[in-house]
């Protein structure tokens, strides 16, 4: 299903490796991009980055706290940062 702000182009790239001792799983994307604000916040529970969507249109603002909670019952992180030059990168780290 190809999202409507997906744009043609666009491309998502996942990686595993390991480092220091961890699994490391990196998710990056050169799409939209998120906000130095959403950064911030788009863990938090029921934070939507596009104010546009709503419940009904897709997505209830869990995923990632959800995400989250996964990733710290094993002991690890998931982080977030821009893609340059546009998009997103997450990262996880979890203990070997």
């Amino acid at each position: 299903m190809q999202s409507n702000i997906q744009k043609s182009g666009d491309t998502i790239e996942v990686n595993t490796y390991y480092k220091d001792n961890k699994c490391m799983l990196e998710v990056a994307d050169t799409g939209i991009g998120i906000s130095d604000e959403g950064l911030s916040r788009i863990f938090d529970r029921f934070y939507r980055e596009d104010k546009a969507r709503s419940r009904e249109t897709g997505g209830s603002g869990l995923g990632l706290s959800i995400a989250t909670m996964i990733v710290k019952a094993h002991n690890g992180t998931i982080k977030a940062f821009h893609n340059e030059p546009k998009g997103t990168i997450f990262v996880v780290r979890l203990n070997r």
